[in-house]
């Protein structure tokens, strides 16, 4: 089994050191990068199991780098810890801890940081990024036609999704709660609950608020205004919206951008 390859990037080259014969001494392949820009290429270049980030650096700072990283499709699942000093100055912690959560770091520690506690928080993130692409992308279909639905389920397994189905609205809503898709597919024109306000109620849950959802409907070509139903789905939170009939390469398109290529079987 191919060795984890760690990327630290941190201008502290006797913390780089001690870390990294911590971590070769642990079983893991290590790359060191003294400044962000550096580092940045290197992501890029070697596409890493895990990166470990200083948040003060000469050219780009930590936060830069971690949101770069997180912003990119090709980097995004790649775990991110940070590591910085700056939360043992006085009314610090909190701040630096808050900045790194919010460029979206999987974890985060106060230097100085023990190389042992270091490589345990590094085993936990890469087995669960490997969990994670190892793992179906579960797809919910809220629809009542059914050779749409015939359709999607034969485009989506195809591609290796997991494809949940309900026919009405209120069906879907339980459906999201027990099944906690990675999307949801939704119609309009449902029996019962319509899907603007099944769309409404996953937004304001806060369990499942930030699912995605893409709205599926041929609703716009009833109405004389033929942005009116966009308009509807956009106000009643939708991530975004498609009119029927939809070819497949678009709706697997629009999928993969909420879901991301990490989130992909290998």
């Amino acid at each position: 089994m191919e060795k984890p390859h760690v990327l630290l990037i941190d201008d502290d080259q006797d913390f780089c050191n001690a870390v990294k014969a911590s971590f070769e001494q642990g079983g893991y392949e290590v790359t060191l990068a003294y400044d962000g820009e550096e580092g940045l290429r290197l992501v890029k270049k070697m596409n890493p199991s895990l990166v470990v980030l200083d948040v003060m650096m000469p050219k780009k700072d930590g936060y830069s780098v971690c949101h770069d990283i997180k912003s990119h499709d090709a980097t995004s699942s790649i775990p991110v810890i940070m590591l910085t000093s700056l939360g043992n100055k006085k009314d610090g912690k909190i701040g630096a801890e808050v900045l790194a959560k919010g460029h979206q770091a999987d974890a985060y520690f106060d230097k100085p940081v023990k190389p042992n506690t270091l490589m345990e928080k590094t085993k936990e993130l890469i087995a669960q990024a490997r969990q994670g692409e190892k793992r179906k992308v579960k797809a919910l279909l809220i629809d009542d036609d059914p050779d749409f639905i015939a359709g999607v389920k034969l485009v989506l397994e195809e591609d290796e999704f997991d494809l949940v189905v309900a026919y009405t609205g209120d069906e879907g809503l339980t459906a999201v709660i027990s099944e906690k898709p990675d999307v949801v597919l939704l119609d309009v024109m449902l029996p019962g609950k319509d899907g603007f306000s099944v769309c409404k109620e996953i937004k304001e849950n806060e369990s499942t608020a930030d699912i995605p959802i893409l709205m599926l409907t041929s609703v716009g070509e009833k109405i004389t205004e033929g942005e009116y139903a966009k308009a509807v789905a956009v106000t009643h939170h939708a991530d975004d919206y498609v009119e029927k009939p939809v070819e497949p390469k678009e709706l697997l398109k629009r999928i993969r951008k909420f879901i991301g290529p990490g989130r992909r079987l290998v």
